[in-house]
């Protein structure tokens, strides 16, 4: 084996997310709320409003990158970082397909600096895990 071939490379699975996925991230860039807000599932709207305002704070910007792509069931992942000359904003965004088949934003999450997908997450709680968690007798058995 050579060392290229040790390499992971992303490979795109559904290439019709992948182009939604850029031309959401054009319609943000381009200020153009319309076509960007039509990627967006309904249900999710307000929610997506609010994260979008948050990041785009941090702009304004002129690029954007898709460093990340994850299949969750029938739904997918992206992570899109959005950058110009001040800095960058990082955005997690889930997607779902219509009923006819469109590519949809189901729900999205803005990670301020200093933030992860991992910030705040914590131990299972007992319940979560109760093969590992120590069994509690009460003093009323």
């Amino acid at each position: 084996m050579t060392g290229d071939e040790n390499q992971m490379r992303p490979e795109v699975k559904v290439p019709e997310l992948a182009e939604a996925i850029a031309e959401h991230a054009r319609a943000v860039l381009a200020g153009d709320v319309g076509a960007a807000e039509s990627h967006v599932a309904p249900a999710a709207l307000e929610a997506y409003r609010l994260a979008l305002n948050d990041a785009m704070r941090q702009g304004p910007f002129d690029r954007h990158a898709a460093p990340g792509l994850a299949r969750l069931g029938s739904q997918y992942i992206s992570k899109v970082r959005f950058a110009g000359g001040r800095g960058s904003a990082l955005m997690q965004i889930r997607w779902t397909r219509d009923g006819d088949g469109h590519w949809l934003i189901a729900e999205a999450e803005y990670f301020p600096p200093g933030r992860t997908p991992w910030t705040g997450v914590g131990r299972p709680r007992p319940a979560a895990w109760p093969a590992l968690s120590p069994r509690v007798e009460s003093d009323d058995a």
